[in-house]
């Protein structure tokens, strides 16, 4: 019984982790889908703006979207002679703030082209941070540097990396259950669909066959699909016929209860009197 339940977990185990993995293709599917054929909407027709809409997926262009507009505040102020003539510093700070109260963030931009900010918000997100963005816009440039592009966060990333590593569960094992199957099919037919839909031609081709294949499935196989459900019906039946046990009962804390306890229904119309409450001030009964 024991090896019965845990064959029933493992089985039930491999099928949700193929749903989720089934899942996750198709999310990351859709979301390369969004992000090349969308629409993106600016807000301040810049030209960092309108480059970050040809390169960056859906989400990472909303999140540039949102340093930039949070750079908008802030200015950037130069440091003459800082003591290196490989690298120049600059200052940017929030303006809206008073004086006294502004954090300074250094932009150090070094003669290799490389840019790098002290809240080190690119290192650790790969999304170029506000104040990148405005020194980028005090200094007018056209396009964001490729040095500060990562390309994961690009439309074309997955494309570059390769296809991504999912593979429809394989249908050659007797045991393998409905929705694993039904899974595969529906991956097979979204490429089919895909391929299928390009003209009208290929539309009525496509149509065409898979009504005469739908015939064909209900006549040949129906046979094989009496003697799989029979197979099928055999085994449950071997799986009812195993004994189960009662669990084993635990010993509940506390003394050993005699009597049941009654409900206050059943208090009320026994036949043995209750003495009735008096109160303890006035000496009503019943109050």
């Amino acid at each position: 019984m024991t090896c019965m339940l845990l064959e029933l977990n493992g089985l039930e185990f491999i099928e949700n982790s193929q749903k989720a993995l089934e899942t996750q293709y198709l999310k990351e599917v859709k979301a390369d889908y969004d992000s090349e054929q969308l629409e993106r909407r600016l807000v301040l027709h810049s030209s960092l703006e309108m480059h970050a809409s040809e390169i960056y997926t859906k989400k990472m262009f909303n999140r540039f979207q949102k340093e930039l507009m949070k750079s908008t505040c802030h200015i950037v102020n130069s440091v003459k002679n800082n003591g290196t003539y490989m690298s120049k510093l600059y200052l940017v700070e929030k303006a809206t703030l008073p004086e006294n109260c502004r954090r300074k963030y250094r932009v150090t931009v070094f003669m290799c082209k490389k840019i790098e900010c002290s809240c080190k918000k690119f290192e650790h997100s790969g999304m170029i941070c506000k104040h990148i963005i405005r020194y980028l816009d005090k200094k007018q440039k056209i396009k964001i540097p490729e040095s500060l592009i990562m390309g994961r966060w690009t439309m074309n990333g997955n494309k570059i990396a390769g296809p991504l590593p999912y593979a429809p569960p394989g249908i050659g094992n007797d045991g393998a259950s409905q929705p694993l199957r039904y899974g595969a099919l529906c991956k097979s037919f979204q490429d089919l669909a895909a391929s299928g839909s390009c003209s009208v031609s290929r539309y009525k081709y496509l149509m065409g066959v898979i009504d005469r294949e739908k015939i064909y499935l209900k006549d040949a196989f129906t046979d094989e699909e009496r003697r799989e459900r029979t197979h099928e019906a055999k085994t449950q039946e071997d799986y009812q016929h195993d004994p189960i046990f009662d669990p084993p009962t635990s010993k509940t804390k506390g003394r050993k209860k005699t009597k049941r306890y009654k409900s206050g229904i059943e208090t009320t119309t026994s036949k043995i009197k209750i003495k009735p409450r008096k109160c303890n001030y006035c000496g009503a009964i019943g109050g």
